[in-house]
């Protein structure tokens, strides 16, 4: 993800690179999300709100300059995975959610997996956190209609604010403070974010915030059907600052060849698996224990294959007599037999093989086969009086 997501298009920042290949996002991603989790794509988390694409997620953590010192806030906690980022760069993350939902399971995951410096706290995002400011960073993943003066408030000299920014054309911004009442704004490109409801920012009622979520997880969030949330996570667009690629149809080839890669690789595997199966493998044989004798008999085989049926007879000065359905000839052509049997017999449907009995010692007959039709082959055999039914699998 890192390396075809995020470095591939620009992202150099060192600490948000080692972050994102240390949180696992699939932590963030709602259950039966998980395959998709490291695709540049953003994710349905519930109560209408995504999970942003890993990019865009990047972009706006490298361009708030974070340090191993900082104190910062996130406006906008959704899933949690951004708040989880930056408390792997920052010293203390703050986070505001306005759903309390997903305050709670995002608090749920920073327990699970460590993350203890990591505050989160439900309420107005566009009033900040003012108990706990100033903030050497702060960043806001909704757009709002101007910068809200809470936020800029609550920046600590020299802090960051990065914030979409517009009504009809959104900016994104970097706000730094210079001075006691002193601000440098920076834009860095057009944006199209979801709205930032709160107090001083958009209502609830605003058109974007009351769009529906998209029903698939494949949604890329450059298109006209990119899911928009209210404030949690989440983009439909963004205009890359100069020098910057979009792989955007490149990263779509590239899952794609991936994938037929993938399944390429598990029909070949298990075309292997049934050649070591077929003939020779450790399970392609069983042996049938009878009173005067036992039987090696092939279970699994592969078309068109030879085999060989091996049957050892206990020793006895009398004739034993092997017998098998005729059927299994329909399956299975006996090519030779050796030693060769004394007689041959058909009797009810099966076919009766005579050798001569030995006291001395035990007779081992071998039976040269040769595979004729694929499938499953059902026979019966025996040794004398006694009989088994027994399976064989033909791979075609």
């Amino acid at each position: 993800m890192v390396e075809h997501h995020v470095t591939r298009r620009g992202i150099r920042d060192r600490g948000v690179t080692e972050a994102m290949r240390t949180v696992p996002r699939e932590k963030f991603v709602s259950p039966g999300c998980e395959e998709f989790a490291y695709e540049d794509t953003p994710l349905s988390i519930g109560e209408g709100q995504t999970i942003s694409q890993p990019f865009i997620v990047a972009l706006m953590l490298e361009k708030a300059r974070l340090d191993a010192g900082d104190k910062v806030l996130e406006v906008g906690t959704g899933s949690g995975y951004t708040s989880a980022l930056m408390s792997r760069i920052a010293r203390r993350v703050y986070s505001i959610e306005r759903h309390e939902r997903l305050a709670l399971q995002a608090k749920e995951r920073f327990e699970k997996l460590g993350y203890h410096n990591i505050d989160v706290r439900v309420g107005d995002g566009s009033k900040g956190w003012p108990e706990a400011a100033p903030f050497d960073a702060i960043i806001v993943s909704a757009s709002a209609p101007a910068v809200p003066s809470a936020l800029k408030a609550q920046l600590d000299l020299g802090g960051r604010l990065v914030i979409p920014v517009g009504r009809s054309e959104q900016r994104l911004k970097r706000v730094t403070r210079t001075g006691a009442a002193a601000f440098e704004e920076e834009d860095l490109g057009g944006v199209l974010f979801v709205p930032l409801i709160g107090e001083d920012a958009w209502t609830a009622a605003h058109p974007m915030y009351t769009a529906t979520a998209p029903p698939s997880p494949e949604t890329s969030a450059s298109g006209p059907g990119s899911p928009r949330n209210a404030e949690g996570e989440g983009m439909e667009k963004i205009q890359l600052p100069g020098g910057v690629l979009d792989h955007t149809a490149f990263q779509r080839r590239f899952w794609a060849i991936q994938r037929i890669a993938w399944i390429i690789f598990t029909l070949l595997l298990v075309a292997c698996l049934l050649g070591l199966l077929g003939r020779g493998g450790p399970f392609s044989r069983q042996t049938i224990a009878f009173p005067e004798g036992a039987v090696d008999f092939p279970v699994l085989s592969r078309w068109k294959a030879p085999e060989i049926m091996t049957v050892n007879f206990a020793p006895s000065s009398e004739d034993r007599v092997f017998t098998i359905d005729a059927a299994f000839l329909q399956s299975f052509s006996i090519e030779g037999v050796d030693p060769p049997e004394k007689a041959t017999f058909v009797r009810q449907g099966r076919i009766g093989y005579v050798f001569p009995g030995n006291p001395a010692g035990s007779t081992q007959i071998v039976f040269r086969l040769q595979t004729q039709l694929s499938g499953l082959c059902r026979t019966t055999i025996g040794i004398d009086a006694e009989t088994r039914a027994q399976s064989t699998f033909i791979f075609p």
